[in-house]
């Protein structure tokens, strides 16, 4: 429960262990942190535009985390998010399509529009709709983000609709839960 909450929070652990020194052009010293976190975790958001009838959602990831998981679905080449260099955009849009989605009791994957990312400190936001979802009591939310890399990983979806909130909690065991 600890490490949820402290998911929730956003909050990092800072390892003094790893700190480097950088010497700048005019030999003076900085010292620059890394940051790790001890639990993995990824925290969604769905909310129900009754106006559009779509599920706008927001996903927020540990970059370095995703990274990770981007590069071993990009067949071991490294994928970088953020910057100049960034190349994630393809696989990012592949790899939340095949690790979260929203399937209708007929056992149909909503189809869902990648609308981009955004990055948040050592987090980064990825934006999602679902169009033409007016109707979704009874639909399944999968979630396995990151499990194939973390047997700790915790995905938390916060579900806001217009009877109120309702949270659900994946991990290795549960990947699915019927939204209610």
């Amino acid at each position: 429960m600890i490490k949820i909450l402290i998911a929730f929070l956003g909050l990092t652990i800072f390892n003094p262990a790893t700190i480097f020194i950088d010497r700048s052009a005019d030999h003076s010293i900085s010292r620059k942190t890394k940051i790790v976190h001890a639990f993995h975790t990824s925290l969604t958001e769905i909310q129900y535009n009754p106006k559009e009838k779509s599920l706008e959602i927001s996903i927020r990831m540990f970059t370095d985390d995703l990274e990770t998981a981007l590069t071993k679905a990009n067949n071991g080449q490294k994928v970088m998010i953020g910057g100049k260099n960034d190349n994630s955009d393809a696989i990012l849009s592949k790899y939340v399509q095949q690790h979260f989605m929203i399937v209708t009791p007929q056992k149909q994957k909503k189809a869902m529009s990648i609308l981009g990312k955004e990055m948040e400190g050592d987090a980064t936001w990825v934006y999602v709709e679902i169009p033409n979802s007016p109707d979704f009591k009874g639909n399944i939310i999968y979630n396995s983000i990151m499990q194939e890399l973390f047997d700790d990983q915790t995905n938390i979806v916060n579900f806001i609709q217009p009877s109120g909130k309702k949270t659900y909690v994946f991990n290795a065991k549960i990947k699915t839960a019927e939204i209610d």
